[in-house]
């Protein structure tokens, strides 16, 4: 059985504070791996579509995890199948739809007034779970987005009415809209005042005063496929993030023994005794080299007439690998294979002494190979490395398993 030529009553238009109603089941699918697909004869459940996302809730003792729009036809995503022709009860989650309402009802606000205080065309809307995007065509500045929010929050203040009618797409309505209609007979128009109309499918509220605000986020704002683009969050969104940043301020007071007040002036200090400190840990760590290479060229294998030091260097920062490799190599006749683990990486130097015929090139290339990554350099020095950090034991095993071969042979 399938839902007739008229498509699924879509009582979410008839009422946006609709959160339960009864429908009869007139189609079921299965979709996917414990999955299925409702069709009712009506629904309050808003399809995901025009950069809302969907409702979530419950038919019956299923719970709704996905709506689409199918030609006119609602189709839910459930986790379990329901009787063809049975009556089924619905319900909404109330908590989202309202956010889903104050954000997209802020959009259409934000929106009138970027176009008419800069001429800035919203050509992309999404609505996210944190916060929402708007992409314009014009891009603005601080200030001039600071001007724009001001202008809107006096909007949501004036308490216009927002409402929501169906007119011929000929009416002059619809000409004087904000952007063009679908290409339907019947168009969807939602007005705020007398100030804003645009052709939308979405659910909205019937007043700007319950948008509750709208705070576009700072540092929300970038270039994104040739658009600029702005993240806002409206009504209880911004309570609920001024409560988040309020906590955050009071846990970095007490972990700074400063007042938010002087956040700035406390990390600038704390980065200037951290590069301090940096400067002082460098300072020792180079004192250390003369010692750890003397300790390293107890450790070399005689191979031939070469001398050959493998070592793996994961206490001291990787940068020193090349100040270690050069000083070993210092003596003609040493050949210096080191690693260390870097985060989950593997990083590699090998260099030679002027007396040793061995290409520390081709060696690399093969260490680094078994991490996963690449390298390359000169035969009498080579850095490199991989993402596979696990097997640099392995790699500079390999390594002098390569050299030993090659100075045997030489030899």
């Amino acid at each position: 059985m399938t839902a007739d030529q008229s498509g699924t009553r879509k009582l979410y238009w008839e009422d946006s504070f609709l959160d339960t109603f009864t429908a009869t089941v007139l189609e079921v699918r299965e979709i996917g791996e414990e999955t299925w697909g409702v069709i009712l004869d009506q629904t309050a459940f808003y399809p995901e579509g025009g950069g809302q996302p969907c409702d979530e809730g419950r038919l019956g003792e299923t719970e709704v995890l996905e709506v689409l729009e199918e030609v006119g036809v609602i189709l839910h995503v459930t986790d379990g199948p329901l009787d063809i022709g049975a009556e089924v009860e619905g319900s909404i989650d109330r908590g989202r739809r309202w956010d889903l309402m104050q954000q997209h009802t802020g959009q259409h606000l934000l929106s009138r007034v970027l176009v008419d205080e800069y001429g800035s065309e919203t050509r992309g809307f999404h609505l996210g779970d944190d916060d929402s995007t708007i992409d314009l065509t014009k891009e603005l500045t601080e200030a001039e987005l600071s001007l724009v929010q001001a202008r809107a929050n006096a909007l949501i203040d004036a308490d216009l009415a927002v409402t929501a009618r169906f007119v011929d797409r000929d009416d002059p309505a619809v000409k004087a809209a904000r952007r063009a209609p679908p290409d339907v007979d019947l168009v969807r128009l939602v007005e705020i005042g007398d100030i804003e109309a645009v052709p939308c499918g979405g659910t909205h509220l019937p007043s700007t005063l319950r948008i509750g605000g709208i705070h576009l986020l700072s540092g929300g704002a970038n270039r994104a496929h040739g658009l600029f683009r702005i993240s806002f969050i409206c009504g209880d969104r911004i309570r609920r993030r001024l409560m988040e940043l309020d906590r955050m301020a009071a846990a970095l007071s007490r972990t700074l023994s400063t007042a938010p007040s002087e956040f700035a002036d406390r990390v600038a200090d704390l980065f200037e005794q951290n590069r301090d400190l940096q400067a002082e840990i460098g300072e020792m760590q180079r004192a250390l080299i003369p010692l750890r290479v003397e300790a390293l060229k107890d450790t070399a294998e005689a191979i031939g007439s070469a001398r050959v030091v493998m070592a793996r260097i994961d206490d001291l920062p990787p940068e020193t690998l090349l100040p270690l490799a050069a000083a070993l190599t210092g003596e003609p006749d040493v050949v210096a294979l080191l690693g260390a683990g870097v985060a989950d990486t593997g990083r590699l130097v090998f260099a030679r002494g002027e007396a040793v015929d061995l290409d520390m090139s081709d060696l690399l290339k093969e260490a680094a190979g078994i991490l996963g990554g690449g390298g390359g350099g000169q035969p009498d020095h080579a850095t490199g490395g991989g993402p596979r950090g696990e097997a640099l034991d392995v790699a500079l095993t390999g390594a002098l398993d390569s050299a030993r071969a090659g100075l045997t042979a030489a030899s």
